[in-house]
């Protein structure tokens, strides 16, 4: 019994080694660890960049030295968890906050949506980040508070909704009177507004989706 416990302990510490160092990069001299992962890093999105950031971090890669890749990506980044996990490592890593605030401010628009938005002003206020939050919605913690008027106003000046845009609450199309959008959405407990936008409505509703469509979450 003994030994079969000795033996099972040395295969996990085996198992352990390996996937620590998943990607063998112990095996590569300095200059292909540095190339493999500088290109792996620009190249990859998503769950793949998750994952291979998840298997970095086991292998023990100090990955200060690649800030300015990982500053590239943040500002290129078209989806939110992009955004998020290098937010996160570059917060991790110590890097500029200013660098971080600057590239979070100008794309608010892609990460302050859903499910994320909670998640990202979660980061922002435990790291202390300066980030300018929208006017049409104030917060007590990561709470939004919705300013429904101003929201519009917003939203019409930019072209992005019309006066009666397709409303969808909690996934439901729900109909509403013309001119009582406003009226409407007070009456709601709302978490979170996320819209589709004139330019893309048509195409995915047709003609109901001519001023945009709105997406309302509630509590």
């Amino acid at each position: 019994m003994k030994l079969k416990c000795i033996l099972f302990a040395i295969l996990m510490m085996i198992l352990s080694c390996k996937s620590n160092d998943a990607f063998s990069l112990k095996k590569m001299s300095n200059r292909e660890r540095n190339e493999y992962i500088s290109s792996n890093l620009r190249s990859k999105t998503g769950t793949e960049l998750g994952n291979f950031l998840y298997h970095i971090k086991l292998s023990k890669v100090d990955l200060k030295p690649y800030n300015q890749i990982l500053f590239e990506k943040l500002e290129t980044a078209a989806f939110p968890y992009d955004m998020y996990i290098v937010s996160e490592l570059l917060i991790e890593n110590g890097s500029d906050k200013s660098a971080i605030e600057n590239t979070l401010n100008s794309k608010i628009k892609i990460w302050d949506v859903g499910n994320w938005s909670e998640k990202f002003w979660n980061l922002i206020q435990n790291n202390n980040l300066k980030i300018e939050k929208p006017q049409y919605y104030s917060s007590d913690s990561t709470i939004q508070k919705y300013n429904i008027p101003e929201f519009m106003k917003v939203k019409l000046a930019n072209n992005e909704l019309g006066e009666n845009p397709l409303l969808m609450v909690d996934w439901k199309i729900v109909d509403y009177e013309k001119g009582k959008l406003i009226e409407v959405l007070n009456k709601l407990n709302i978490k979170q507004i996320d819209i589709t936008p004139k330019s893309q409505s048509v195409s995915l509703y047709g003609k109901r989706g001519i001023d945009g469509l709105m997406r309302v979450s509630t509590n």
